[in-house]
């Protein structure tokens, strides 16, 4: 078999491999059908043992050249799905999640709401009555000592325990504001409130203690990237059930469907936060060489950088763009 019969009985094959290459490169290796997938496998083994053939017997002929880039492109496809993969992540975290974050804007501003009002119900609570605090507040948050000359609530040894015991509480409760949003919602209003009322409380019982300062200062520094996982989380949960109430033009289940997609983002989003801070809280917060100025300090830059990655993060992206002009309009976005 000379070339031009190698190459006339082949080419058939070639030319669907070609095709399949160029429509995952228009539009996306993950557009392409079940089907095209599935031959994509099988010509692109065919036309690498063609290769082999012609290098064989065809030695620096166009067929061996043009076969040669073909599978050189097959070969790029297949094998550069981790990297695509990849790349998503990247695209997620920093396009997708900011940009939903902005378009959740209502949402967000509702779950800090809540935990504002919830933490001034506790802290005048404490205030006019601090008995209350053997309700209000954990046990194990309830010891200091008033007359430490170092102005330290915790003794050294408990400090991570303690930040340990924020941190889980934290998380827990932004999973059960996530997942309390399918109640419409109102369980997710209900976590919010309690747990600011708990967070108020907290306050409330350190500062009749002149321990005001001290305390922030060992909360604040991993607390403040918390909190904004938190809000998110409720964010989320809001996402979640606001759509079964009001759909708008949507039915509720592609309502609910849309909203449920949100909601993920979002609760994705949250993730980092919630990692980040609890480096801080290993790492930072027990640190007895650093002062509490210093606490604020790191309190303040990861607050202002948090809040800078969701307003800024992806704009100017065309790809980012999408994704919060999406979150503003479907009905899933907010009450």
């Amino acid at each position: 078999m000379n070339q031009d019969q190698f190459v006339a009985k082949r080419q058939g094959a070639w030319k669907e491999l070609d095709e399949i290459l160029a429509a995952a490169q228009r539009k996306g290796p993950r557009q392409l059908s079940l089907e095209q997938v599935e031959r994509l496998g099988l010509l692109y083994r065919r036309a690498a043992s063609d290769l082999a053939y012609a290098r064989t017997y065809f030695p620096g002929g166009h067929a061996a050249a043009y076969l040669n880039q073909l599978v050189a492109r097959a070969h790029s496809l297949i094998y550069a799905e981790e990297p695509q993969r990849l790349r998503s992540l990247w695209r997620l975290f920093a396009r997708t999640v900011p940009a939903t974050v902005r378009g959740a804007w209502r949402p967000l501003l509702l779950s800090a709401a809540l935990m504002l009002l919830g933490g001034l119900v506790g802290f005048i609570a404490i205030l006019f009555d601090p008995n209350l605090a053997e309700a209000l507040v954990p046990a194990q948050m309830r010891h200091y000592e008033a007359s430490a000359p170092d102005g330290e609530i915790f003794p050294a040894e408990f400090r991570s325990l303690i930040g340990t015991l924020i941190l889980i509480n934290n998380v827990r409760v932004g999973v059960l504001a996530f997942g309390l949003g399918i109640t419409l919602g109102i369980g997710t209003a209900l976590v919010l409130l309690y747990n600011g009322v708990i967070i108020g409380a907290l306050a409330a019982h350190y500062f009749r203690a002149g321990l005001s300062f001290s305390f922030w200062a060992l909360i604040l520094p991993h607390g403040a990237l918390e909190l904004m996982a938190i809000f998110l989380a409720g964010a989320a949960g809001f996402c979640l059930g606001w759509p079964i109430v009001s759909p708008g033009r949507l039915s509720r289940r592609a309502a609910f469907a849309a909203g449920a997609r949100r909601a993920g983002v979002l609760i994705l989003g949250s993730l980092p936060f919630f990692l980040v801070a609890a480096a801080i809280e290993g790492f930072i917060t027990p640190m007895g060489s650093l002062p509490e100025w210093g606490k604020y300090g790191v309190a303040l830059v990861t607050g202002v950088l948090g809040i800078a990655y969701w307003a800024l993060g992806g704009r100017g992206d065309p790809e980012g763009a999408p994704a919060g002009r999406d979150a503003r309009a479907a009905p899933g976005a907010g009450p």
